[in-house]
Parts: C-alpha cells; sequence; structure tokens
C-alpha cells in the first residue's frame, strides 16, 4: 500500500469520526429531542442542568406541616427524605429543594420548572407536587379486586413494614407497554402472603383508598393498573414504588396559597462558561501542536459530548453546582493529561526524533503517572459519591465519570489516533532528516 493510499484511508477515517462526533454533539443541544414522556425536562443532554432549581426557573410550593401524633417517632426530617424520594424516583428531579421551617412549622418544596405544566398530557408542576406530599401509606388486601371490595383494616395482610424493595418493569401485550411495580417482602411479609392465592387479583390500597390489582408470585407482590389507562403510565408505577421506598409520611401537608415561579438563568450562563472553557482548550490545541491538534480535539470533544449524552440516560445523581463544578474539573483533568503527553511528542520531534519513536516514548512516559493519577481521582470520586450531601454526592458523581472518560480518551482514543495519523507525520520528519 503506497503512502498516498495509506493517507487517503486514514483522513477518511478522521472525517468519519468527525461525523460521529458533530452528529452526537448535534442530539447534545437538539430542541425538542424527549427522552421519556416527561417531555422539556428531558429534552436534550443540554437541559440536564434542569435537574435542579440552582440552574433554571423553579417552581416553588410551602406547605404547613402536622406530624400524626398517633404514629410513634413521626418527625419531620423523615417528612422531607420521603418527598426528596419521590421526586428523585418517581419524576427523577435528584437534588430538588425540600426544607422544613422549625419556626414557622412550614415546609417548601421547590421542583425544576418544565414548559408542560400547563398541559393536560403531561403532569404539570402541581400535580407533582400533589403526588408527592400526600400520606402514601400502602396496604395489600385479602380481598378480590373483582369483587368490588370497600377498604376494611380487617382485611389488611400486608403493610409497609413487610416491603422490602420495589422496583419498576415494563412489558409488551399486544404492542402496548405496560409497567408493573413489583415488591420484594421482608421474611414476615413472605410468611403473611401465604395465605394469597397465587391466581387471584387481590387489592392494592393507597391511604385506604382501593387504588390497584396486586398478583401474589409466590416470591414478590406485582402491583399493576391492569389494562386500565393508568397501566400503560410509567408516571404511577414509579409513584407506587416510591411510595414503597420511602415510606408514609405519616403527616398531613396543606398548602398555603399558590405556587410561585423562581426565574433562574444561571443554566445558560453555566453552559456559556463550559463552552468558552472548551473553546480555549481547542485553540490551545491548535496553536500549539499545528496539524497534530486534530487528535486532542477530536478525542475530547467525543469524550465530552458523551459525557452529556451518557449523562441524560443515567440521570446524574443530582445536576447542582457542585456536579457542575465537577463537570468542569474533570474536563480541565483530562485536557491536562493530553497536553501532557502531546507536549512531549513535540518535544521529541524537536530534537529531529521519528514520529513513531517520540509517539511511543512520549506515551510509555506517561503511562504510570496516568494510571495513578487515573485510578487516584476515580477513587476519591467513589468515595465522594457515596457520601449522601448535595455537595459531594454530585461532585464525585462527576469526578467518577470524568475520570473513566479522561482514561478512555488520554490512554485509549489518544494513543489510537496518534498511531492512525502516522502516515502523515512520519514522511513529514523523514523529508525533513534527509535534507539535513
Amino acid at each position: 500500500m503506497t503512502d498516498k493510499t495509506k493517507k487517503t484511508l486514514v483522513a477518511l477515517l478522521l472525517c468519519l469520526v468527525l461525523a460521529i462526533t458533530v452528529t452526537l454533539g448535534v442530539f447534545c443541544f437538539i430542541p425538542n429531542f424527549e427522552l421519556n414522556e416527561f417531555g422539556d425536562y428531558y429534552q436534550s443532554a443540554a437541559t440536564a442542568i434542569q435537574k435542579s432549581g440552582s440552574f433554571t426557573d423553579a417552581v416553588k410550593a410551602t406547605y404547613t406541616l402536622k406530624l400524626n401524633e398517633e404514629i410513634e417517632g413521626a418527625n419531620a426530617s423523615d417528612v422531607v427524605k420521603s418527598i426528596k424520594s419521590r421526586l428523585s424516583k418517581t419524576y427523577g428531579y435528584y437534588g430538588a429543594g425540600v426544607e422544613y421551617d422549625e419556626t414557622t412549622e412550614t415546609l417548601t418544596v421547590e421542583i425544576p420548572r418544565s414548559n408542560n405544566d400547563n398541559t393536560s398530557v403531561k403532569p404539570s408542576a402541581q400535580t407533582i407536587l400533589n403526588n408527592v406530599i400526600v400520606n402514601g401509606k400502602v396496604e395489600i388486601l385479602n380481598v378480590s379486586y373483582s369483587s368490588n371490595p370497600s377498604y376494611s383494616a380487617d382485611s389488611v395482610v400486608l403493610t409497609q413494614e413487610h416491603f422490602k424493595r420495589a422496583r419498576v418493569r415494563s412489558y409488551i401485550n399486544q404492542d402496548t407497554t405496560l409497567y408493573i411495580c413489583r415488591v420484594r417482602l421482608t421474611k414476615e411479609g413472605k410468611e403473611l402472603a401465604e395465605q394469597l392465592q397465587t391466581s387471584t387479583p387481590y387489592t392494592c390500597a393507597i391511604d385506604e383508598t382501593l387504588e390497584t390489582w396486586v398478583y401474589w408470585t409466590g416470591s414478590e407482590l406485582q402491583i399493576t393498573y391492569a389494562y386500565s389507562d393508568e397501566a400503560t403510565s410509567e408516571e404511577h408505577a414509579r409513584a407506587m414504588a416510591a411510595y414503597i421506598s420511602s415510606g408514609a409520611l405519616n403527616a398531613t401537608l396543606t398548602q398555603e396559597g399558590s405556587t410561585e415561579t423562581i426565574e433562574n438563568n444561571f443554566g445558560w450562563i453555566y453552559l456559556l462558561v463550559f463552552g468558552l472553557v472548551v473553546l480555549a482548550s481547542f485553540v490551545y490545541f491548535a496553536i500549539r501542536y499545528k496539524g497534530l491538534c486534530i487528535i486532542p480535539i477530536i478525542t475530547q470533544a467525543l469524550a465530552l459530548f458523551t459525557f452529556m449524552f451518557f449523562g441524560v440516560f443515567v440521570h446524574l445523581e443530582i445536576f447542582n453546582i457542585a456536579l457542575g463544578v465537577g463537570a468542569i474539573l474533570a474536563y480541565l483533568f483530562m485536557t491536562f493529561f493530553t497536553a501532557y503527553t502531546f507536549d512531549r511528542i513535540c518535544k521529541y520531534m524537536k530534537e529531529d526524533k521519528t514520529y513513531s519513536w517520540a509517539r511511543y516514548t512520549a506515551f510509555h512516559e506517561t503511562t504510570i503517572v496516568s494510571l495513578i493519577v487515573h485510578g487516584s481521582l476515580l477513587v476519591l470520586g467513589a468515595i465522594l459519591w457515596v457520601i449522601p450531601t448535595l455537595v459531594t454526592a454530585p461532585l464525585g458523581n462527576a469526578l467518577v465519570y470524568g475520570a473513566v472518560l479522561s482514561f478512555i480518551a488520554t490512554f485509549c482514543l489518544n494513543r489510537l489516533f496518534a498511531l492512525l495519523v502516522n502516515p502523515f507525520f512520519e514522511v513529514k520528519s523523514t523529508k525533513i532528516k534527509s535534507k539535513k
């Protein structure tokens, strides 16, 4: 294969990679790119910043909180934790603001405002707020749902203390996607469930109101709305799972007045700052590495867009200021190690070394340092991630993903692309040597 053919193939392959990168970038910012039925809240990877009122307009509601004095151990802190859990597990609102004021005995809830708040098809902010502040006491009754029963405390077989965990699963029936809330029981719960028959649709009640069907499979409960309109709604299944996982509030919340909208444009400011940081890194690569800059630019852009696009699907734990700062730090970390390696390549080429030798030596010399530092960042991020605060958890979240993507970009993609463009730079360095 001639040098000209090699160059042509390399150029075509780089163009293909560049096209994939640009396409991924477009999908990260394209308007109205909906990922689920909640609409604009997930309309694109760029709007993942809307997962916290720290970055976008928020709807705020204030409630008077009255604890159920008949329930031993009922307290306001548990109410706050339960509402946060419901917001995250049902609607993806991680890190939403929920605060309790002991002086006024009021609780405030802030959630990101969606452009769909006034539509009837998707849940409005008020609907979401109403769903997460209900008591949420889930009970299983030993009566058949098909017999049109009424609620009776004597018919209750399983209560909150018998539920271990709940997960939502979907299945397709005649081209219709149905959602089921699958509930695992404690050891005591399984013993009590033995009195239920596996072929009978029993009744599930929420706050003593008969809501839906439930089947006992012999190992778990399957709560479903059967073939009603709610059966196709993932929201209903997730709400049920959230009630089971978070537990009943053991309190009554009464809203004071109407909700208010709090305007916030910090999200756009953050995107602008991050964009300027990325642009500055690309300009730096272009000026410092000349033709070789195509490698770090493509790998950095590919890693960045992957981080944004992937972040939407995994629901970045809490996209607030801490995660935003962590994302910028992770990008700067990746930029530093890219520059650290390519500076050595350029240094050796200026010393009249061949491109192949300079490339191999530079990557070989930085391997140990790269492994140690990336591993350290990964461990640090994992430690911060498991600390349940609104600063450490999202910061660690960003550092973990950033460490992984930085390793892939600097340790793998940079090496691959640097080897790929060898026909261009090897020939050039050879010609320079021959002239001398």
